[in-house]
């Protein structure tokens, strides 16, 4: 089972939240609209809360403005956020039990994951080697399910893991007292125990932008992009100057037009969208 590739996660969300708790039920009709119109719209609800993603801030501004400009009432509108991923450092294993075999406890079933590093952009992969009698296939499906569930929600609802092996290595069931709701729930916990012992790495998207200046401000620009936690790719001539192809983590891109306008006395300037490239770990004094 694969998950969605490194380059189709949405890094960017803004929240969208009524003023007026009667206007609830309409922000939700709105939002299920734009979906339904066009199926590139993404929003996620939790905990009574609405959050529009998109890939680039000008995207989400589209997105966003699409659900304020619909909307007849006041809908507050946070500030864009950049959501991270997570992998983990380490191998590590797990077990959840759910219930009792006895059936003094509800269902029963037990479940031991072990989770195993992958190479950055490989995606998450399950297997099970807990195999037996046909209806352990309903329970392997079941397992299977709640690590994904555990994997969309990351850690401490923030962000997803990604570029994991997950492996159902072991487990027991009852043949009445066990079901594949057990199993899943069973799963979704031992896989954040799991991860809560893997040394998770944080990652973050990494954009890679066009910047536009005059010649004389090339090599300030330049050497002045680790300060943005950012590297150059490339540079070329232009019409009017050069273009440095550059790397920046999301984050710090978000600010970035501000601080190249101060560095380069307005001259310089962001061409085009940045364009999602990896998703890294961004050392702590590159964060803002």
């Amino acid at each position: 089972m694969a998950s969605t590739p490194q380059n189709q996660i949405l890094p960017l969300y803004q929240t969208v939240e009524v003023r007026q708790p009667g206007d609830a039920g309409a922000l939700a009709d709105i939002l299920a609209r734009c979906r339904a119109k066009d199926p590139e719209f993404v929003y996620s609800t939790r905990d009574g809360r609405h959050r529009v993603w998109a890939r680039t801030p000008s995207e989400l501004a589209r997105r966003v403005a699409e659900v304020t400009e619909t909307a007849s009432f006041s809908v507050d509108v946070g500030t864009p956020t950049v959501q991270p991923c997570w992998t983990p450092g380490r191998v590590a294993e797990a077990e959840h039990r759910l219930g009792s075999a006895d059936g003094s406890a509800g269902a029963f079933a037990v479940v031991r994951l072990r989770i195993v590093p992958r190479s950055s952009g490989e995606g998450n992969v399950f297997e099970t080697e807990f195999a037996g009698p046909p209806q352990i296939d309903a329970f392997n499906t079941a397992v299977a399910r709640g690590v994904a569930t555990a994997s969309d929600e990351g850690i401490e609802g923030e962000g997803s893991i990604i570029d994991t092996r997950t492996i159902f290595i072991d487990g027991a069931f009852h043949a009445s007292r066990s079901t594949p709701p057990a199993f899943e729930r069973a799963a979704t916990a031992a896989m954040r125990s799991a991860c809560a012992s893997a040394a998770m790495r944080r990652l973050e998207p990494l954009v890679i932008v066009d910047i536009q200046v005059a010649r004389n401000h090339v090599l300030p620009v330049v050497n002045d992009l680790a300060t943005s936690g950012g590297s150059e790719v490339r540079r070329r001539l232009a019409a009017s100057g050069v273009v440095v192809t550059a790397e920046l983590p999301m984050r710090n891109f978000l600010v970035y037009g501000t601080h190249l306008a101060t560095l380069t006395q307005g001259a310089g300037t962001v061409i085009g969208e940045p364009q999602l490239s990896r998703w890294a770990e961004v050392r702590r004094a590159d964060r803002r």
